[in-house]
């Protein structure tokens, strides 16, 4: 009897420790699909990498259907039980203000979010008004992109923490740089990207951080080729703004 009552414990206590340990690890909805990008190898692509580098679950909600996307997004409490929302997809044609006014809440409301690439370029094409929900939340706007070429990206805020380990100047290999025409209140840009072939005038934000309402944001256009986001500073910048919008730091 004795020997069963310390077996009980022990088996307590394990499982104890194991609650804890889960306790601790994040839980993230990643989000992808729509057109003109390989989503069903970067999905796996993103959740391996921050795998490696945080104590993460990264739960793939893949959906190639704009009209499917947008009635998921609609179900009462599909965020539920997620630490953060990682968004990858591309439905740019999507004219219901309302709908993508819900989503932006959620946000606004304090659940942190990444964005990536096309993301920026979905849920404000055909949306009228000023202060677009989408952009509003994502903290910028961004009409369209230009050339592919690989994108020198140059740091310009090194002391943030999304920017820690990130080299000063790097570049993509491969890319499709975005014209981001309007940074918003709240935004801070961490880098800008000029094109090594056709090149922009201007170094364009291609990294940021925005504070929205009671929700933190991180955003990157960089994304379009699956090599970009294999590549080491892409998914380190990834893995950093993970912890960011998670943290109570600024």
């Amino acid at each position: 009897m004795t020997r069963l009552r310390h077996a009980i414990a022990l088996v307590a206590v394990t499982c104890i420790t194991l609650s804890s340990l889960n306790a601790d690890t994040l839980k993230a909805l990643q989000l992808s699909g729509g057109c003109c990008h390989d989503y069903e190898s970067q999905k796996g692509i993103i959740a391996k990498g921050l795998a490696e580098r945080l104590d993460i679950e990264v739960t793939d909600y893949l959906e190639m259907d704009a009209n499917k996307f947008k009635a998921h997004l609609s179900e009462p409490g599909w965020s539920a039980g997620y630490d953060l929302i990682i968004y990858n997809f591309c439905h740019a044609h999507e004219a219901d203000a309302d709908f993508i006014a819900s989503v932006a809440k959620l946000h606004h409301d304090g659940l942190p979010a990444i964005a990536t690439h096309c993301t920026m370029h979905s849920y404000h094409w055909k949306v009228k008004g000023d202060k677009k929900p989408w952009t509003q939340m994502l903290g910028v706007t961004s009409p369209n992109h230009g050339p592919k070429s690989k994108i020198k990206v140059d740091v310009v805020a090194p002391e943030h923490p999304v920017m820690k380990g990130i080299p000063a100047t790097w570049t993509t290999p491969k890319g499709e740089l975005y014209n981001v025409q309007a940074i918003h209140e709240n935004t801070v840009v961490l880098a800008e990207g000029t094109r090594t072939e056709k090149g922009n005038k201007e170094p364009l934000a291609c990294v940021w951080v925005n504070t929205y309402g009671k929700g933190k944001v991180f955003c990157t256009t960089l994304g379009h080729h699956n090599e970009t986001m294999q590549a080491k500073e892409w998914m380190d910048m990834m893995a950093n703004g993970v912890k960011w919008v998670t943290s109570d730091s600024e």
